[in-house]
């Protein structure tokens, strides 16, 4: 239940960017007003289709570990990963009706850094998509283009913290599911390599692939959030003056770091990376759904039945040399980076679709420049429509923190 609480001034939350500037100094004064921040954020996105379930009463109830890194923070989490005692739907009819015996560990990780959870969120069912419309949830309004799509599959999460809903969220990534939401909703999203967050607990897509990581208004939120979660230390900012730049496809949002006094390099990937690793991914999704596909078709969406009747037929053997090569190509791809501190491309492969428009129509098109660092194991950082691939997940975030410093921008992705 939402209770009364106070009104909250414009600067507390502010309607017009991502995130309300809720304390992070700690202690119970500093949760109270971040759960109250949260509680009027729900109230006004109330018909957006965002939250799939509210967990601010237990996020009051709960005793706050105190002097954590993120204390103060409320955190939203895409409803593919368990917290114990609530239901995990990962966005479908199937799955929900009985809770979650214990919290995967990205979310205890979390919480005891002092993140107070305050919603399970929506996404593309099973996250196999890019928009985020979904039957069994409602379709996710995006907060800050309302017309636009809010992108997928963890448009729940970009559009919990554009909404200034939570401070952090926690998305999953498969083929671009946490950048390509960045983008389309104006905030920030790390796709780390696949093992440097334990997937126990975290509904698989393609397990090969799948990957968890934070969503915030902020690349030092983002970064705040990944050294809870890896426990990395914190990455400093790198200046922007004298970093060299492999520029693929002449990206147009890239073009500030060369006033900056970067140095943009062209870069191309692998040829027919995004063929091999179709092939690899659809041999995953399959079998991830073989229990309940198509024995159980009339329970999914039309929009992800057809995906999955497109999916099927790839061999085990036909996998296993998909894979082998993704790993030869990658190891392509760090070769030609020789020389190069980071790679940057525009996040979205074309300007964010209008909602209504045909998913399948324009979803290869709208992650062809993500999918490929999904496939190749690199951790990318999209700053709305401006994505930064390094070897670490510290170089990607040293690089973010420069940009976010010296330029204080979110590329858009919205045409304009």
């Amino acid at each position: 239940m939402v209770h009364d609480v106070m009104m909250l001034t414009a600067d507390m939350f502010p309607t017009t960017h991502p995130h309300p500037a809720a304390p992070a100094t700690g202690g119970e004064d500093a949760r109270s007003l971040a759960l109250a921040v949260s509680e009027q954020a729900m109230r006004q996105h109330r018909d957006s289709n965002i939250v799939i379930l509210d967990t601010l009463e237990r996020a009051r109830s709960a005793p706050a570990p105190g002097g954590g890194p993120l204390d103060g923070f409320t955190l939203a989490v895409k409803d593919m990963i368990d917290v114990a005692g609530l239901p995990t739907s990962r966005g479908s009819a199937l799955y929900g009706g009985l809770d979650a015996l214990q919290s995967a560990e990205c979310i205890t990780r979390l919480e005891s850094a002092g993140a107070a959870l305050v919603a399970k969120v929506n996404l593309h069912e099973f996250a196999y998509g890019v928009s985020n419309e979904n039957p069994h949830w409602g379709d996710v309004l995006n907060p800050a283009y309302p017309h636009l799509i809010p992108g997928g599959s963890s448009g729940g999460t970009a559009a919990a913290v554009a909404a200034g809903i939570a401070r952090i969220g926690l998305g999953t990534d498969t083929a671009g599911s946490i950048r390509m939401p960045a983008a389309c909703c104006g905030v920030v999203g790390l796709r780390p390599r696949t093992g440097r967050v334990a997937g126990r607990g975290v509904a698989p897509l393609a397990p090969s692939f799948d990957v968890v990581g934070p969503i915030s208004a902020s690349v030092s939120d983002t970064a705040l959030a990944w050294s809870v979660l890896s426990g990395e230390a914190l990455a400093g900012a790198r200046p922007l003056r004298g970093l060299v730049v492999g520029v693929i496809e002449g990206s147009v949002a890239a073009e500030p770091l060369r006033a900056a006094g970067a140095e943009l390099r062209p870069l191309t990937l692998p040829g027919g990376v995004l063929d091999v690793f179709w092939t690899a991914f659809r041999a995953e999704v399959t079998r991830t759904h073989e229990g309940t596909y198509p024995r159980a078709a009339e329970a999914y969406s039309e929009n992800v039945r057809a995906k999955l009747a497109a999916a099927s037929g790839v061999s085990a053997a036909a996998h296993r040399s998909a894979l082998a090569t993704l790993a030869v190509m990658r190891e392509e791809l760090l070769s030609r980076m020789t020389g190069v501190d980071v790679v940057v491309s525009d996040t979205l492969g074309c300007p964010t679709p209008l909602v209504g428009a045909d998913e399948l129509d324009y979803r290869d098109d709208l992650g062809r420049l993500v999918a490929p660092f999904s496939a190749l194991d690199l951790p990318a950082l999209a700053i709305g429509n401006l994505q930064i691939v390094g070897r670490t997940e510290a170089d990607v975030l040293a690089v973010g923190l420069g940009w976010e410093h010296e330029l204080g921008t979110i590329p858009r992705a919205d045409g304009a």
